[in-house]
């Protein structure tokens, strides 16, 4: 070896006893998940719900004098989503006093948000999505809707979109059909359809068909007002069928014509 030749000197400082560790990143990050996921496993979210939904149904009592939102239980509770038991919603200003086996809502991505209802016996379920369009389908009981004189269940399938700037409905359609129905005022329908369009105010229905007590097709439109639903004004045409032969006819009126005057709850 050349003796002019010196070897490299190691310039790293020994490890020091009783020196500090100091975790990098990906450990401090694998801490904080962990913690972050013992919170979301572990916290009484039927709790946390129940709270934040009670203090909401709270400030919309406030904002609608009468309105009164409640219900039994909260089941079936996670960081995204909710299940509300024995549901119930009533106002003096409102035709109908819906109560619910219970109320399902669960929160992501696509969907939106996903709303399950057990009218009682009867699922509909509604998905929205961050476009604004949704999707509607299912069954529904009406006694539900805590009254009396109104009794049945439909199947329901619709689809439509809100607008995203003004948040208000742009267009949807609407299929009902049940198999026996009865209205206010002893009204009984059987095999019954309906078929609905909207869009910007105009509501067209594209069919009405009834084959008990009387066949009936028929057709119309309605405009519908919003800031009275019910006295919006339709008109229809169509035909009954007796025998062999068919007789038309024409109806106008507003859609509470087919409800009646409110009664008290069950």
């Amino acid at each position: 070896m050349d003796q002019d030749t010196q070897p490299a000197m190691n310039t790293t400082p020994p490890p020091q006893p009783g020196g500090s560790w100091r975790p990098g990143g990906a450990t401090l990050l694998a801490v904080l998940a962990g913690v972050i996921a013992g919170i979301l496993l572990y916290l009484p979210w039927d709790t946390v719900w129940n709270l934040a939904l009670r203090q909401a149904a709270t400030q919309l009592s406030r904002q609608v004098p009468g309105l009164r939102v409640d219900w039994q239980t909260v089941g079936r509770a996670g960081p995204l989503g909710f299940r509300l038991n024995g549901f119930s919603a009533t106002s003096p200003q409102w035709l109908f006093s819906p109560r619910l086996a219970w109320l399902d809502v669960r929160l992501g991505v696509t969907p939106l948000f996903t709303v399950t209802a057990d009218t009682g016996g009867r699922e509909a379920t509604l998905l929205f999505f961050d476009s604004g369009a949704f999707d509607l389908q299912g069954q529904v009981n009406l006694g539900s809707l805590g009254r009396r004189d109104i009794r049945g269940s439909l199947d329901l399938r619709g689809e439509g979109l809100f607008q995203r700037d003004t948040k208000e409905l742009e267009k949807c359609f609407l299929d009902l059909r049940g198999q026996s129905v009865q209205l206010p005022d002893s009204l009984w329908l059987g095999d019954v359809a309906l078929s609905l369009d909207y869009k910007a105010d105009a509501l067209r229905i594209r069919s009405f068909t009834l084959r008990e007590p009387v066949q009936v097709r028929a057709a119309g439109t309605a405009r519908l007002r919003q800031e009275a639903l019910l006295h919006s004004p339709y008109a229809v045409s169509g035909e009954v069928v007796r025998g062999q032969g068919t007789f038309p006819f024409q109806a106008e009126g507003v859609l509470g014509d087919f409800l009646g005057s409110p009664v008290d709850p069950r």
